[in-house]
């Protein structure tokens, strides 16, 4: 007991350091070291939470069904360009450290790929081994979009050509950069420096160095491209830049003491090279939504909380803020200005990201909001602005909020009670019925009571 209550102390306090200093009243320096102790510790708290694991895990499973087809497919578009060796060279890097074990799995997938022959699996079979292979582009997508708190996914049509540039444009370039390399290696004038030391140790480390450097640009092109929404090239570098590092430090300790243990080899026997490659994929899964993680925290600080879970809004507030971002939603779209973002809005609102997401997603389900087309997403109306009465947005707050709650039939109901709430709604109704956001928009910030009907006035 003694112990459990000394950790708990000690994790309180660790807690009150990190989180109860005002960062704006430190200089630069410590500022920065108190940011990032924040950021892992929202990224760890949601690791510890479940839902990053949960999501890898999802991703692990579809992986395994997806990754043959999606290696074939690949296989069939580099083919085309000669780079087909390319792949099997990637595959076999991604499993190097599984050691020997990587080396037979490497071996057994290209030995599937082989085989695959779109004759003789038929319409049924090669509909379902492309299944598997949108299926996982789905869920990646999907996982990046909640972890940046995105609630529209792109259209498959989008998803398909972003999904293939990047597969086809991104090799491309780290080829024609190898080849520069090279190219320039091969120089004569570049060729008599290398004799030198301490040019020749330069290179050698930089040649080291270099696959983690495009290990760390390829995690900072996806966490920019795959999320529907913008993401700062400055965010995405740091998340990169430790999923990088993660990914070394993964890759050496997973060499090093999983791979070479006997014990798991005694105790799994022929499943050992299966389980071993699914828990390589899993960590592999978590270091990139984990680098993800990073990149959103940093570049949303607003999320940054000393506690986990959402930030709420009484019923009040979230009635007094959706309608003022209807309002602004409206104003922006008759002036033909920009569209709002979810995170411009937030930041205009002066209200928590969690409970803008709350708000956007009630008035896109209530049919007053829409998206349009474009990234990051932006909100246009979706209805028009004399045909939005208040109660539309009241109730359509309400059904978001009480989705889950428990049935009115199912409560006691005292008579004296119901005829005071039922008195109280028909106040409200007749008050918030006559107004819309037309009223609103033509009421002047000075002559508030213009848009209000006559007998509030009064």
């Amino acid at each position: 007991m003694t112990i459990m209550f000394g950790s708990a102390t000690l994790l309180d306090r660790a807690h009150a350091f990190v989180w109860e200093k005002p960062l704006a009243e430190l200089p630069f320096w410590q500022r920065s070291l108190f940011l990032a102790a924040r950021i892992g510790w929202s990224v760890v708290r949601d690791l510890l939470g479940g839902a990053l694991s949960l999501r890898a895990m999802s991703l692990v499973y579809t992986t395994l069904l997806s990754i043959v087809p999606a290696l074939a497919i690949a296989f069939a578009v580099f083919r085309a360009f000669g780079f087909d060796s390319w792949i099997q060279a990637l595959l076999a890097d991604f499993l190097a450290p599984l050691g020997d074990q990587g080396v037979e799995i490497t071996r057994q997938m290209m030995e599937f790929v082989q085989r695959v022959n779109v004759n003789v699996l038929g319409t049924i079979g090669f509909a379902f081994l492309l299944y598997t292979v949108i299926s996982l582009i789905n869920k990646v997508e999907a996982a990046f979009n909640s972890i940046w708190r995105v609630e529209a996914n792109r259209s498959f049509a989008r998803q398909f050509t972003e999904i293939v540039s990047m597969s086809v444009l991104g090799p491309i370039l780290v080829l024609t950069v190898f080849g520069i390399m090279a190219g320039a290696v091969s120089n004569s004038f570049i060729g008599s420096l290398a004799e030198y030391e301490a040019v020749r140790y330069i290179i050698e480390q930089s040649s080291r160095l270099l696959p983690y450097a495009i290990l760390i640009a390829a995690f900072g092109f996806i966490y920019v491209m795959i999320p529907n929404t913008r993401v700062h090239l400055g965010s995405a570098a740091v998340g990169a830049t430790v999923a990088g590092i993660a990914w070394g430090a993964a890759g050496w300790t997973f060499a090093t003491f999983v791979v070479k243990s006997a014990q798991y080899v005694a105790i799994y026997s022929a499943f050992a090279t299966l389980v071993f490659f699914m828990i390589w994929l899993y960590a592999a899964w978590l270091i990139l939504l984990g680098g993800c993680s990073i990149a959103f925290y940093y570049q949303n600080r607003a999320y940054l909380s000393p506690h986990a879970g959402v930030s709420l809004l009484t019923l009040r507030q979230l009635d007094r803020m959706s309608v003022q971002a209807l309002l602004l939603v409206h104003e922006a779209f008759e002036r033909g200005q920009t569209p709002w973002t979810e995170e411009a809005l937030a930041r205009r609102l002066h209200v928590p990201m969690e409970a803008m997401g709350e708000i956007a997603s009630a008035l896109c389900e209530g049919g007053l909001l829409t998206f349009a087309t474009g990234t990051p997403s932006r909100f246009v109306p979706g209805r028009p602005a004399d045909k939005t009465a208040l109660t539309d947005i009241f109730s359509a707050v309400r059904a978001r909020r009480y989705n889950r709650s428990v049935a009115d039939d199912t409560l006691a109901h005292e008579p004296r009670v119901e005829a005071f709430f039922e008195r109280l709604d028909e106040q409200e109704a007749n008050l918030a019925e006559p107004v819309t956001i037309a009223s609103l928009m033509a009421a002047s910030e000075t002559e508030p009571d213009r848009s209000l009907p006559a007998s509030a006035a009064n």
